[in-house]
């Protein structure tokens, strides 16, 4: 059923999220990449800033570059950790870092035996089966992961986290059940949408129980991160309210928009960015 799940305790507070605010307010303003349409936008830096910050891992795996504001963030918030960035089409970026190690090959296909993948992060940005990319995680041993798009049921463009809980199914788009969105209409026409590979092609998936009921027996915790701030309407056009939006209460009121313009401006790029750790 649609809702918000929890799982487990998650490794930081409320508290701690509030007053990282104004540190990342300040630090978002120096990012090389100013106008990253497409891509990550305030409410989910400061996700992922936050939870790398917090978590600390000697090695992050992130998986989706675009332009490479991610690699950029991550930089910031682990200075000493290796960064590893994947992505099938790295001629997107525009700030390409000396420290990343890059590949343009799938998270599947890269041989992780090398590094101590139980204390590792992986970031994932790729737009592609979220389920099957956190069994790939099982496998290779990875137990702490971000899923950057975390979709609602019945809403974007791959299997996610929230809609395996939900059990809500996928259908891809232009499959009638939902509307393409202006913005992957354009991606579309200008072919930025991710390459898939064979086996994560969008096909549809059925609704069904038994994959929230797989979720629940692997992972230790789940913890959608809050939206900076809540507008009234989603991203689609509709009412932000319910439990098919359900969303952890947003980090600011919305009295504090004319304080953090830039935030409230870009409020509705949050799509449930969520943390996953799968049990060892």
């Amino acid at each position: 059923m649609d809702g918000l799940t929890s799982i487990g305790t998650a490794p930081w507070s409320r508290e701690q999220i509030t007053h990282a605010v104004s540190t990342f307010e300040a630090l978002y303003q120096t990012r090389p990449i100013q106008d990253n349409s497409g891509g990550m936008k305030s409410p989910h830096m400061f996700a992922t800033w936050f939870m790398a910050k917090h978590l600390s891992p000697s090695v992050i795996v992130e998986s989706g570059i675009f332009k490479g504001q991610s690699t950029w963030l991550l930089e910031q918030a682990c200075p000493d950790a290796k960064i590893i960035s994947i992505d099938l089409n790295l001629s997107q970026r525009e700030y390409v870092s000396e420290r990343a190690t890059y590949f343009d090959r799938d998270f599947a296909d890269i041989d992780w035996s090398g590094i101590d993948t139980s204390s590792a992060l992986a970031f994932f940005d790729d737009h592609q089966n979220a389920y099957s990319r956190l069994q790939l995680c099982k496998w290779f041993g990875f137990r702490h992961v971000i899923f950057e798009d975390n979709y609602p049921a019945t809403q974007g463009d791959c299997y996610s986290i929230k809609q395996a809980f939900s059990g809500a199914g996928f259908e891809p788009l232009g499959s009638g059940r939902h509307k393409e969105t202006a913005g992957q209409k354009l991606a579309r026409k200008l072919n930025l949408l991710p390459t898939l590979t064979p086996q994560y092609n969008r096909v549809q998936i059925s609704p069904n129980q038994h994959d929230a009921a797989a979720l629940r027996r692997n992972v230790e915790v789940y913890r959608e991160f809050p939206p900076l701030f809540k507008r009234d309407e989603t991203r689609w056009g509709d009412k932000w309210t319910g439990t098919k939006y359900a969303t952890p209460e947003p980090v600011l009121p919305a009295t504090a928009k004319d304080n953090h313009p830039v935030f409230w401006e870009e409020a509705l790029a949050y799509t449930w960015i969520c943390y996953v750790m799968l049990k060892g």
